[in-house]
C-alpha cells in the first residue's frame, strides 16, 4: 500500500534558497517541445523532454527550485512529492555533467 507524500514547509523554505543557472559554455534549442542541450566545452549533447525542457528554461539565475518546482506542478498536473524528487534527480545530473551550476543566495 502506498502512502502519498508532501513536500514539506522545511523543504520548500530550503529549496527557496537554490538558485540554478546555466553554464556559459552550454546552449540549448527548443525542437518539438524538447530541448536539446550542447555543452560547448565537452562536445557532448543531451535531450530533455517536456519536463525537463520547462525546468531546464527556467535556469537562468533568477528563480529559485521551489518556483521552479512549483511551476512544474501547476503545468504539468503532478503531485508535489513526485515533481520533487525529479526535478532533485534532474538537477544532481544537469550539474553533473557540467551544464548548470546551483548557487545558495
Amino acid at each position: 500500500m502506498s502512502h502519498a507524500v508532501q513536500v514539506s514547509k522545511e523543504d520548500l523554505m530550503s529549496l527557496s534558497l537554490l538558485v540554478p543557472k546555466q553554464r556559459q559554455d552550454v546552449h540549448s534549442t527548443m525542437l518539438d517541445w524538447e530541448s536539446v542541450v550542447l555543452n560547448l566545452s565537452t562536445g557532448r549533447y543531451y535531450t530533455l523532454n517536456p519536463v525537463g525542457a520547462l525546468i531546464w528554461n527556467q535556469c537562468q539565475g533568477d528563480r529559485s527550485l521551489a518556483e521552479i518546482l512549483e511551476s512544474v506542478c501547476r503545468e504539468f498536473d503532478v503531485p508535489a512529492d513526485q515533481a520533487h524528487r525529479d526535478l532533485m534527480e534532474l538537477m544532481r545530473h544537469l550539474e553533473e555533467e557540467g551544464l548548470l551550476h546551483i548557487e545558495r543566495r
